[in-house]
């Protein structure tokens, strides 16, 4: 059964502005709301760009995921988990400004303060510490996380995408 995915926290923008910004994520997202469907299966028709989008879908919590046995091994398969959006969102002008500084970076400048995080965090490092040896706000910093890729929060921690 498909639900709505509710949205109350303004700093959500920062990924569901990059779930649907190609193509590719696009299609990704239609194949899932149709059908179960494996990350090979994504490689084989979108390539690399699709299985990004599909571990970007993982990450946000857009796809709901199962083990399946197929050709005698066991295969995880993706599914959409939502179907439509409620977006209901107040917030300061000043916590505005802070999302849409990274919301609205583009993508070359975005990756270049990923990075430098990314090498910063090694194993995980506390957000309060990232924030103040890189002068961002907290609501910056959650943005950048939800943004990214290749970073995610542990608790109070940042850490490496994938890598716990």
């Amino acid at each position: 059964m498909m639900q709505a995915k509710l949205i109350n926290d303004i700093t959500d923008i920062a990924w569901l502005s990059k779930a649907f910004d190609t193509d590719v994520k696009r299609r990704v997202f239609d194949d899932v709301t149709k059908e179960w469907i494996t990350m090979e299966e994504v490689k084989k028709r979108y390539g690399n760009e699709g299985e990004k989008a599909l571990k970007f879908f993982e990450k946000t919590r857009l796809v709901e995921t199962r083990w399946m046995m197929k050709e005698g091994k066991a295969k995880k398969e993706y599914h959409a988990f939502y179907s439509s959006f409620h977006i209901n969102v107040m917030s300061s002008i000043d916590v505005i400004r802070d999302v849409f500084s990274i919301v609205l970076m583009k993508d070359n400048e975005f990756k270049k303060i990923e990075e430098k995080i990314y090498d910063f965090i090694g194993e995980g490092e506390l957000s309060r510490e990232v924030e103040r040896n890189f002068n961002l706000s907290p609501i910056q910093m959650k943005c950048i996380v939800k943004r990214s890729m290749k970073l995610e929060y542990k608790g109070m921690k940042i850490e490496r995408f994938g890598e716990s």
